[in-house]
Order: structure tokens, then C-alpha cells, then sequence
């Protein structure tokens, strides 16, 4: 079999989203929007590849290019999520799936050299990349709750702590506000708070509008808030795609943080996404033993699911990890800067690290 490789434009998008729409091992980031919304907003150069015989597409390799003389440029399947990397068509037998993942990656490497990056980095791809020079890299781990079980046995299944704050939530009298483009502005107040606190350099709010308006109009995004006494006290996002929900965000005001509305907004979700035939909800990535964030999606009775990325690196550099010391020590700064300098510089920092 005749095997090639193109890039796809933008006048394909459709096509791109037809055809990942129908892949079984599919993620919502895959989807070409998403690449949009990083194109859009922060000026990525995107590369959708996609691999094709005589009898049409069998593969895609959707890849993003961010440059950074700080923390080294690199070529990322996919920035801001945990899931990426190439999908081949479940037709093929072995031998051409094999031929096809190296097909691909000859021209990622290749790619990668042309544009001179430190490192290409592949994030829990469908299958294993151990070839052409690339080394597994496992640094995280997801928890997913089973939602075709019914909410009952989610119920069951969760941390009695965990029920008790839902409970108290609720007693507490927070209501939740569905968001749309005029409430953004009230999550994203919210949100530079939450990632001031911790020591993190924060999107534009032009990202987070992207989001509400592309996503939330094809039901691929649900962004609510926790309103208590008509204050918005904290909020969360979450894609959806192929009978999957995917915890991206959240947000809250720590002065009410005793009252849980992150329980709440999740457990909120949990609800609407059991009663809507979605089947999994996926918790994001998180360290094993992370203190507080680990044993917080761990209490929702999801089960572990280790997330293996790979990495070619081209030069002698590591890759930017939040738990490194120089990072540390980057994130206590941070916490500390006056918050208009800290929401001025934080998209053309977090633009150059692509976490």
C-alpha cells in the first residue's frame, strides 16, 4: 500500500473533525477547534498533518509550534491537555500501522529539525512511540469515573468526605450559573485569583472567550459557576466529546472555600453528564501523591489511569516541569507580583512554557 503525508489547511477542518469524530481512541483535543483556539490566541503555528492512500485518509498527526528562547521552542501534540499524538485507522493490519507510525514521526523529526526546536513532545498518544529516538515519559496519571453506572453507584463509589462536602454545599444554598460570553468576565476574575494564589502565570481572557464561544455553541464545553448569595465563588470547565467529559478547569474564591463549590460544580456535572449518555468523566492529569489535588480527584472512587507521553529531544535540555526547583522557586515569585502586573504578563509567559 501507497502511503503519503500532507498538511491539511483550515478549508479541511471539516473533513479533519469528520474523520477524528469517527476514530474510537479519539480526545476532544484532537479536534481541529482546539488547535484553532491556540492558533488564534496565542499565535501557535500549527501543523494537521494527515496520512492517505488511494483509498483516503487512514492516519492524522495534529502537531503545534511554540517558540520560546526561555524554556527552549518545541513541536507539542497537544499544549494545555494531557492527550495528543497521531490516531491511525483501526482497518489496517499490523505491518502498515507500523510502517504509518514511522511514516509519521519521520516527518515530525523532520519537521523538528527544519524548524530548529529543543525537544518534540507527544502527549499519551493512542499507542506506543517507542521508535525513531523518542523515550516514554511518565510524570502523570488521570483518574476516570464511570458514568454509565448510574449516579447512585458514582455515589457509592465516592469518598464519604468527598459526599459530605456536596452535602454541605448544597446546604449552604449555592446555586449554579450556566456561563455564557457576558458572565466570562466573572470566572475570569476568578481564575487570575486562583492562579495568582498559586504561583502561576495565567491565560488571556481572550482564550477563555474563545473557549465560551466556540465550544459551549457546538456543546463541546460546559463552564459553570457556584453562586452563593449571587456571588460567583467558584467555577469549573469541562469538554465534552464522544461520550466523554474532560475536567479542565476550576476555579475559587478562597474565602469560601469552606463551602465546596468545586464539589458541587462537579458533582453538578456528574449529574448532567450521567443523564446525557456520557460514559466516562476523565479528571485531568495529576502527580501521584500531589498533596491536596491528588487526594481530591482520588475521593471522586474514579479509577487510576497512568499517562505515558514521549519525547525526542534535539539538544541538551529538560523539559519545563512545575516540580523542578527553578520552577519552585519561579512560582513563589509569581504569588508574590502585583496582580495587574501578574494578569499583563502571565499569557506571554504561560504562551511560552505550552504546558
Amino acid at each position: 500500500m501507497r502511503l503519503w503525508v500532507e498538511k491539511l489547511s483550515n478549508k479541511n477542518k471539516d473533513l479533519w473533525n469528520e474523520w477524528v469524530s469517527s476514530h474510537p481512541d479519539a480526545h476532544f483535543y484532537h479536534l481541529w477547534e482546539w488547535g484553532d483556539t491556540l492558533s488564534t490566541t496565542y499565535n501557535y503555528q500549527r501543523f494537521y498533518f494527515v496520512a492517505k492512500c488511494t483509498e483516503g485518509i487512514v492516519g492524522v498527526f495534529p502537531l503545534a509550534h511554540i517558540r520560546s528562547r526561555i524554556f527552549g521552542s518545541k513541536l507539542v501534540s497537544l499544549p494545555f491537555c494531557e492527550y495528543g499524538g497521531p490516531l491511525l485507522s483501526t482497518s489496517l493490519d499490523s505491518s502498515t500501522l507500523n510502517v504509518l507510525t514511522k511514516l509519521f514521526l519521520k516527518t515530525a523529526n523532520g519537521l523538528a529539525r527544519d524548524l530548529r526546536v529543543s525537544y518534540l513532545e507527544i502527549r499519551q498518544p493512542s499507542l506506543s512511540l517507542s521508535v525513531l529516538g523518542f523515550s516514554p515519559l511518565e510524570r502523570y496519571l488521570t483518574f476516570r469515573v464511570k458514568l454509565a453506572q448510574g449516579e447512585s453507584e458514582v455515589w457509592r463509589n465516592m469518598n464519604k468526605k468527598c459526599r459530605n462536602a456536596i452535602r454541605k454545599a448544597a446546604k449552604s444554598g449555592l446555586k449554579v450559573l450556566d456561563v455564557d460570553q457576558v458572565h466570562v468576565k466573572r470566572y475570569y476574575d476568578l481564575y487570575l485569583d486562583t492562579e495568582k494564589r498559586h504561583g502561576s502565570p495565567a491565560h488571556s481572557e481572550a482564550f477563555f472567550s474563545s473557549i465560551c464561544r466556540v465550544f459551549k455553541k457546538k456543546r463541546l464545553a460546559k463552564m459553570v459557576l457556584a453562586l452563593y448569595d449571587g456571588r460567583a465563588i467558584g467555577g469549573v470547565i469541562v469538554f465534552c466529546f464522544d461520550g466523554k467529559i474532560y475536567w479542565w478547569s476550576n476555579v475559587t474564591d478562597r474565602k469560601y472555600g469552606s463551602l465546596n463549590p468545586t464539589n458541587f460544580l462537579l458533582w453538578n456535572v456528574i449529574q448532567w453528564g450521567a443523564r446525557n449518555n456520557f460514559k466516562i468523566f476523565d479528571l485531568g492529569r495529576t502527580r501521584s501523591g500531589t498533596k491536596g489535588i491528588y487526594d481530591f480527584k482520588r475521593s471522586w472512587g474514579g479509577q487510576p489511569f497512568s499517562l505515558t507521553d514521549y519525547v525526542r529531544s534535539t539538544k541538551n535540555i529538560s523539559l519545563p516541569d512545575p516540580y523542578q526547583q527553578r520552577y519552585v522557586i519561579l512560582s513563589r515569585m509569581w504569588s508574590k507580583l502585583p496582580s495587574m502586573l501578574a494578569q499583563r504578563l502571565g499569557p506571554m509567559v504561560i504562551r511560552e512554557i505550552g504546558l
